[in-house]
């Protein structure tokens, strides 16, 4: 009797062990906290731009501020207009980062993570801008911007003919084009 007991106590505990968890009332996983919100990823200055309301799933926003003395003067009316919500003090640590070139660009990543500014001619060292923060760059489609923290992703902020940004699935164009 006791082999009999003991076999009747190891199949009770190996369906216990396979199926007793059947029967526990499931958690809720699509409770509060609990769902996946963008905009918590991004920065207060990626917040500043409905990015929730585009199809794409660009992580940068780019706007070609011109060339020259242009987009220099440009630089200052789009960090006003864009970040308008913000305190000054964000917006002074808005930086600037030069590579020897005359066309001017806003770059806004979407996530809070590094990006790096990568010359591609080697002329100066790789520039790394920590915690998703906005910045502007002088260029001649000698760099690379690319962002790690979210899956590697890069791009060359370059104009077309016309004087558009050159867009890919990455890069969302804000620029305010005249017609």
């Amino acid at each position: 009797m006791g082999k009999r007991l003991l076999a009747v106590i190891i199949v009770f505990a190996v369906a216990v062990c396979l199926f007793g968890c059947m029967f526990l009332k499931p958690e809720v996983l699509d409770g509060p906290g609990m769902e996946y919100v963008d905009s918590n990823y991004r920065t207060e200055y990626a917040n500043t731009l409905p990015f929730d309301e585009l199809e794409d799933y660009p992580y940068w926003a780019v706007v070609f501020l011109g060339r020259g003395a242009e987009g220099a003067a440009n630089r200052e009316y789009y960090i006003d207009k864009i970040f308008s919500s913000l305190s000054a003090e964000k917006i002074a640590q808005i930086k600037h980062f030069d590579f020897e070139g005359d066309e001017w660009y806003l770059v806004i990543p979407r996530y809070d993570g590094e990006n790096l500014i990568i010359p591609t001619d080697n002329t100066k060292p790789t520039e790394s801008v920590l915690s998703g923060e906005p910045f502007t760059v002088t260029c001649s489609s000698n760099i690379e911007i690319v962002d790690y923290y979210s899956g590697e992703h890069e791009f060359s902020p370059q104009i077309d003919e016309n004087g558009r940004l050159i867009c890919t699935g990455d890069i969302w164009d804000i620029t305010e084009y005249e017609e």
